[in-house]
């Protein structure tokens, strides 16, 4: 792409000039910059890089709002593997559609190969950011950690494990009236049920800090690896750092075999403000070793977290992540040129307006007798730019119907996530109990078992009964009250038994009812999504054909064009005229 150093106009191929009025071309610092992506998305500016790709803000044409657009790395998309990987992402996050996930709305492939997502466009700063300040206050730390154990409960209950949880990967914004508001970003290495397997058996995936000992050790993993991550970041708010460090080695080998010194213990060495017995509880209990030792799942973190938040004091004023010290450091940081402003060479009305002029300037250079070509040219020209308004119109068209089908399909994902959402906590809440409920039924029936053999051996050893008027023998009564003894605490233990047997069975009647009622919303989803992509696809099509064509025809008009600029340009005395309109 190059910029004309006179009107700003954008142009992509090899124009020697500006076709708009003959000015010097330079070349853009960033090749996308200013280039439109999917018929909509107008890049502005280039705003940060990972792994496996760059993001850049883009301002979104149809509706007039900033997008982020993630493209892969020119590199690593020659290869099928870590394309579908990068796709991966949009499919999770589409399949989850959870207000603490990033929203992406669109992805696709550009004609010369650049595979893209389009996300929202976030303004704030990453969780990573805000830790490098210090050790953050309970209450906060906590409510953080809660919004992402909610954005995980509805990610695990549609079968997406995240897989790297970390602050670089948790997003914050300002919540109105203060306080943070979490989005999760980059389901990049995220595993789906169902998905064919991108990588091979048993390779590990994650960051060193944040991984589960299962995950260490390349084990299957469930949604409880991802509670495992979210305890080392909630640990890392509280005290400033990580449970571990050390080389890559080491920390795997720590996470497998060492517990963690208490975030409590660690702020009463390090002389900072007390931690609460029930905070260290929740962090200690997601950081257990073994998975069937940390919470049911997610909504169980999140009922544990919200019990422990009411608790907390919380100060008058609420923290943001726009107070003074953010301030600065945003203000120390490498100042970046400023955005891109959108093309102006694609407006027909400014290229109705331009032809006009050029007429004028033709009559000026020729009279009454300018050269066949020239006529030919720009009536040709004025052709192209109706044309132009044609197609853009359809392209208009065509990119509104995706997004609004987009939208749609968004809004009742979102509705079916929510109903998901309730049943999921129920469904929660009665495996709990369950849980719960199971040593006090495995002790109820242990003890029946240790006092049948002595109830029966009493039983078969009771004197027979006596006579009327026989006296009594105080040692077979002493051995009929020791049989009663263990005939009554036997029948409260039966009894308390079956009230606990008949309470499982209730609950777990009601828990497979709710996983039933969850199988099905989840499979509603899948509809959606699958009928959505059908309908999306056809649409998305649509566009990228329109688009097509739409740039097309640009190219084809600026050829014409920069040939007739260059011709009037020949003439001294209209050259300030070329230059001085659009």
């Amino acid at each position: 792409m190059k910029v004309c150093t006179i009107c700003g106009a954008k142009w992509r191929g090899e124009p020697s000039v500006c076709p708009l009025d003959g000015g010097p071309l330079e070349d853009l610092p960033d090749p996308l910059l200013a280039r439109t992506i999917g018929g909509r998305y107008v890049i502005t500016e280039r705003i940060g890089a990972g792994g496996m790709g760059t993001v850049y803000r883009a301002r979104h044409e149809v509706v007039g709002r900033d997008v982020a657009i993630k493209f892969l790395s020119p590199d690593l998309s020659a290869d099928e593997t870590n394309r579908n990987r990068f796709l991966r992402e949009a499919k999770a996050a589409n399949r989850i559609d959870h207000e603490h996930i990033i929203d992406i709305t669109d992805y696709g492939e550009t004609d010369d190969g650049l595979v893209f997502l389009v996300m929202e466009f976030l303004n704030g700063q990453p969780l990573s950011e805000l830790i490098l300040r210090g050790a953050m206050p309970s209450f906060r730390a906590v409510d953080i950690a809660r919004q992402m154990a909610s954005a995980l409960a509805r990610a695990h209950e549609l079968d997406v494990i995240h897989r790297d949880i970390k602050p670089d990967n948790v997003f914050l914004l300002e919540k109105h009236g203060g306080g943070d508001f979490v989005k999760i970003l980059d389901f990049g290495l995220a595993k789906m049920k169902g998905e064919i397997r991108l990588t091979a058996s048993g390779a590990v995936f994650g960051t060193p800090e944040y991984m589960a000992p299962e995950q260490a050790r390349g084990a299957p993993l469930t949604g409880k690896a991802d509670l495992y991550a979210l305890g080392c970041v909630l640990y890392e708010m509280l005290t400033g750092d990580p449970p571990f460090d050390g080389p890559t080695p080491d920390l795997i080998l720590k996470h497998i075999r060492e517990v963690p010194v208490p975030p409590s213990a660690r702020a009463a060495k390090e002389g900072r403000a007390a931690i609460p017995r029930n905070v260290d509880d929740v962090v200690m209990q997601l950081l257990e070793k073994d998975p069937e030792r940390r919470h049911v799942d997610a909504y169980h973190l999140y009922e544990d977290l919200r019990k422990v938040a009411e608790t907390l004091p919380r100060p008058s004023a609420i923290p943001t992540i726009r107070d003074a010290s953010y301030e600065d450091a945003l203000n120390a940081k490498i100042a970046r040129p400023g955005p891109i402003p959108a093309t102006l060479s694609s407006s027909t009305e400014a290229w109705d307006a331009k032809i006009d002029r050029f007429r004028t300037l033709a009559r000026r250079a020729h009279g009454a007798t300018a050269p066949g070509w020239l006529v030919g040219a720009l009536d040709e020209l004025e052709r192209d730019v109706g044309s132009l308004a044609r197609r853009r119109a359809e392209l208009d068209r065509s990119a509104s119907a995706a997004m609004q089908q987009e939208e749609e399909i968004r809004n009742a994902r979102l509705r079916v996530g929510t109903a998901i959402d309730v049943l999921g906590r129920d469904e929660s809440r009665a495996s709990r109990q369950l849980e719960e409920i199971g040593p006090r039924l495995a002790e109820l029936r242990a003890k029946l078992s240790r006092l049948e053999g002595p109830l029966r051996a009493a039983w078969t050893d009771l004197p027979p009964i006596p006579r009327d008027g026989q006296p009594l023998d105080p040692t077979h009564v002493a051995r009929l009250g020791d049989a009663a003894g263990l005939a009554t605490e036997w029948m409260a233990a039966h009894r308390g038994e079956a009230e606990l047997a008949d309470r499982v069975a209730t609950l777990s009647r009601e828990r497979d009812d709710l996983r039933f009622q969850v199988a099905q919303l989840k499979g509603r989803i899948g509809t959606l999504t699958a009928e959505g992509d059908i309908d999306l696809d056809e649409l998305r099509e649509r566009t990228r054909h329109a688009d097509q064509e739409v740039q097309r025809l640009l190219d084809r008009i600026a050829r014409s064009s920069e040939t007739i600029v260059k011709h009037l340009l020949e003439f001294p005395e209209l050259r300030e005229a070329v230059q001085a309109t659009r």
